[in-house]
């Protein structure tokens, strides 16, 4: 399957103890095996890097968690020009978070599923893409 996959998912899916990790592992799984196309923003590895260590994990652990991430990524897209002020509608149509709206519009812009664990997300973004909470 093709699909824009949320940080909040690799979070979770990592963690034992975070709400929804038995639901967000097999996402990861796939992820990183390569049984589905993840296509992400090009903050995705920064957000999924920092929430991790700020966690707790280890640097050096977290560090080829985003490598892997980052190879078996379909696509990771740059936040650029006319992007940029695509995101920012976003952000100000459905009142999220910078981040949340490169998400949104990444999913939007390609016709694809965004799948997260995210409350705001799912609450705000459905109106502008399919939002799905494995």
């Amino acid at each position: 399957m093709r699909l824009v996959l949320d940080a909040s998912i690799v979070v979770a899916g990592v963690r034992a103890g975070e709400p929804g990790h038995r639901a967000a592992r097999p996402l990861l799984v796939r992820a990183l095996t390569g049984a589905d196309e993840i296509v992400v923003p090009a903050i995705f590895p920064i957000e999924v890097a920092s929430a991790l260590v700020r966690r707790g994990l280890d640097g050096r652990d977290v560090r080829k968690l985003v490598a892997s991430l980052r190879s078996t990524a379909t696509e990771i897209v740059a936040i650029t020009g006319r992007r940029v002020s695509a995101i920012t509608e976003v952000a100000l149509a459905c009142r999220l978070r910078a981040a949340d709206a490169a998400y949104v519009w990444l999913a939007e812009d390609r016709g694809l599923p965004l799948y997260t664990l995210d409350d705001e997300m799912l609450a705000r973004g459905s109106s502008r893409c399919s939002v799905v909470r494995p």
